[in-house]
C-alpha cells in the first residue's frame, strides 16, 4: 500500500505539472492577441491546479510517516516542494492572462521593440518549463541540471529588458502606462523560471 499510494501520487502531479505548464503557453497567447474564451480557459485551469495542490497535499500529508521507507519519505518530502511551486507557476500565468485583459481593455500597445524583447522571453521560459515539467515527470536528474542555468539566463534577459525599458521611457518612445504593464509582465515571467528552479532543487 504505501509504495502504490507513493506512486499514484507521483502520475497525480505529472498531470498537474502538464496543466501548469499549458496553462503559462495559453496565458501568453493572450498577449498579442487577446479573446475572452481564452481568458476563461487560463481561469478553469488555474482552479483545477488549486484543487490538486489542496488535495494532494492533504494526502501526501495522511500517507508520510505511514509505514514509508527512507526513500519513500523522501519522494513524499519532494512531492510537497513540488506541488507548491507547480501552484504558483500557474498563479502566475493567471497573472499574465490578466495584464493580457488589461492591456486589451485600455487599449495599450507595446513598442516593436518590447515586444520583440518579450518573444524571446516568452520562448526561454516556455522551454525553461518544459523542461522542469519534463524532469519531474521522467525522474530525469539529466533534464533537472539544465534547469539552474536556464533560470540565470532568464534572470539577466529580465535584468536587460528592465534596462531597456528604463531607456525606452527616457527616450519618451514609451507611455508610464504602458510602462506597468510591461514591468509586471518580466516580473511574472522572472518568477515562473524561479518556481522551475525550485522544482529542480527539490529533485
Amino acid at each position: 500500500y504505501p509504495s502504490l499510494a507513493v506512486e499514484q501520487s507521483r502520475l497525480v502531479i505529472n498531470n498537474m505539472a502538464q496543466k501548469a505548464k499549458a496553462n503559462f503557453y495559453d496565458a501568453i497567447k493572450l498577449l498579442p492577441e487577446y479573446d475572452e474564451k481564452g481568458y476563461d480557459k487560463v481561469v478553469r485551469l488555474e482552479n483545477q491546479v488549486d484543487k490538486y495542490e489542496d488535495r494532494i497535499g492533504k494526502y501526501l500529508m495522511k500517507i508520510t510517516g505511514r509505514e514509508l521507507t527512507k526513500e519513500q519519505n523522501s519522494a513524499v518530502g519532494e512531492y510537497l516542494h513540488c506541488i507548491t511551486d507547480l501552484e504558483r507557476i500557474s498563479d502566475h500565468a493567471l497573472n499574465i492572462a490578466e495584464h493580457a485583459k488589461e492591456k486589451h481593455e485600455k487599449g495599450i500597445h507595446f513598442t516593436d521593440d518590447a515586444w520583440e524583447e518579450l518573444h524571446v522571453l516568452s520562448d526561454a521560459v516556455g522551454e525553461i518549463i518544459a523542461t522542469a515539467a519534463k524532469a519531474f515527470t521522467d525522474n530525469s536528474m539529466e533534464l533537472a541540471s539544465r534547469v539552474e542555468p536556464l533560470e540565470e539566463v532568464i534572470d539577466n534577459l529580465c535584468d536587460e529588458m528592465k534596462i531597456h525599458h528604463i531607456e525606452r521611457l527616457q527616450r519618451g518612445e514609451c507611455a508610464v502606462q504602458r510602462g506597468y504593464v510591461f514591468n509586471d509582465l518580466l516580473t511574472n515571467y522572472e518568477r515562473v523560471a524561479d518556481h522551475c528552479s525550485n522544482v529542480a532543487v527539490a529533485m
